[in-house]
């Protein structure tokens, strides 16, 4: 009986003090940092699909696969760095973990893996 009194005190205390839509919004709105696509804002960003053909040709691989995560203005040269999670063979179990470049070039999108 006192474990679920102790359930149902918790759940409750953890609705009451969750965070209404609106809360979020203002707390998203004072500290853009708090949401990577706000933080990112004003920055020029690859799309999903360009972004990929892009790593794709750096790499001179058809098989690669890449998931963008957070990006910044690149600090050693032009457009933005990303956080990614990569495969370069469609075929590897595991996902590595590294910061690509991407730049618009006259071509298109360049990528340049940085780690």
């Amino acid at each position: 009986m006192a474990a679920a009194s102790g359930t149902l005190v918790g759940i409750g205390g953890t609705l009451a003090l969750y965070p209404t839509q609106d809360q979020l919004s203002a707390a998203i709105a004072s500290e853009p940092a708090l949401c990577a696509k706000l933080a990112a804002a004003g920055l020029e960003i690859p799309s999903p699909a360009e972004a990929l053909d892009a790593f794709r040709r750096a790499k001179n691989t058809d098989q690669a696969t890449l998931r963008i995560g957070e990006c910044s203005k690149n600090a050693v040269g032009p457009g933005v760095q990303c956080t990614v999670k990569y495969k370069l063979r469609t075929a590897w179990k595991d996902e590595g973990d590294g910061v690509v470049a991407f730049s618009r070039g006259p071509d298109g999108w360049e990528a340049v893996q940085l780690q």
